[in-house]
């Protein structure tokens, strides 16, 4: 329906790899996205050499921080105890996990020459204070996401019953109440820069895959369609954050970050007219019935919302009215 764009994705390392990073640039693709963990995790020599050729180029690498030695560790001996159900997916991630990797890869960007980093779905205290640290050390080219799940939402919902707790594995997990309470603090004060939702929509009855093991539930949980509603909701109108701050946050510093700003990310002469038309002041709620991404959950159901997405204009063009989507197919790269 919109405008969209991508992440290239490094899953090993060789010289061709590096080469073709200029290519992928020049196709218009700024960023690539690097995993420390998951069978296509890359070592700290390759993430340094990443680090290195994209900031040559001008370009961001993203990183997803998770220690991936610490949480197979976790995962093997929790399976080999017999413990299989959903609050051990956050129990094998513990938050030092993704701190450590989070601290590494700050010190291999340090190495680099200060290349520039997006710590992409940040979810704890502790990461925020590498990044601080760093920050007070020097280093300028640190850019931090977090996400929906990560502000709203707890570790308890993995207690859950039946497979009910499924539906919000995730990686990195849910934390605690104290990690949600730093987050907000966080983007109020500008150590994160954006707000993003880590899209990844499976059903429930993909999520039941892993009724008898969590290694085996399917990570990722719907989320951008409640993204902005969401934060309205319990960052501006509750008063963490101004409404400047979540324009800020959603739209004007990713179109900076990814090169994009002034034509993404403004409302100016020349800009592209993407324009949200946001009522607040209403009385909604999140349900799965209303949504139009094509999942048969909302992980947020129930919840309580003060605003609602009226009208989308792409590049001056309606193509949500009334909260409906009316034109398809719309957006381009």
């Amino acid at each position: 329906v919109i405008d969209y764009g991508f992440h290239g994705v490094a899953q090993h390392l060789n010289g061709e790899i590096l080469e073709e990073l200029a290519g992928m640039m020049a196709d218009g693709v700024p960023s690539v996205k690097v995993y420390m963990t998951y069978d296509f995790k890359m070592n700290d020599a390759e993430i340094f050499q990443i680090l290195r050729r994209m900031k040559e180029l001008g370009g961001v690498t993203a990183f997803h921080c998770e220690n991936h030695e610490i949480v197979e560790y976790w995962r093997r001996t929790y399976r080999e105890n017999g413990d299989t159900q959903p609050i051990y997916h956050a129990k094998s991630r513990p938050n030092l996990a993704e701190a450590e990797a989070v601290a590494r890869v700050l010190n291999l960007a340090r190495l680099a020459g200060d290349a520039p980093v997006y710590i992409v779905h940040l979810s704890c205290k502790e990461s925020l204070e590498a990044v601080r640290d760093a920050r007070r050390k020097g280093q300028k080219n640190i850019f931090v996401e977090t996400c929906p799940q990560y502000l709203l939402m707890d570790d308890s919902l993995y207690g859950l019953a039946g497979m009910e707790g499924a539906k919000y594995v995730c990686a990195p997990p849910l934390r605690k109440q104290e990690d949600s309470a730093c987050l907000w603090k966080a983007l109020a004060d500008g150590t994160i820069q954006t707000v993003s939702t880590d899209h990844c929509s499976f059903t429930t009855e993909q999520k039941a895959l892993g009724k008898d093991d969590f290694t085996k539930i399917p990570g990722g949980m719907p989320g951008v369609e409640t993204r902005g509603t969401l934060l309205y909701t319990y960052g501006v109108d509750a008063g963490r954050i101004t409404k400047e701050k979540m324009c800020q946050l959603l739209s004007e510093n990713p179109a900076k970050l990814y090169g994009m700003y002034p034509t993404k990310g403004a409302i100016a002469p020349g800009s592209d007219a993407d324009i949200v038309v946001m009522r607040t002041g209403v009385e909604d709620m999140v349900t799965a019935a209303d949504q139009v991404q094509n999942v048969d959950y909302a992980p947020f159901e129930g919840r309580k919302l003060t605003a609602r997405i009226e009208s989308v204009f792409l590049r001056g063009t309606q193509v949500v009215k009334d909260h409906q989507v009316v034109v398809e197919k719309a957006g381009k790269f």
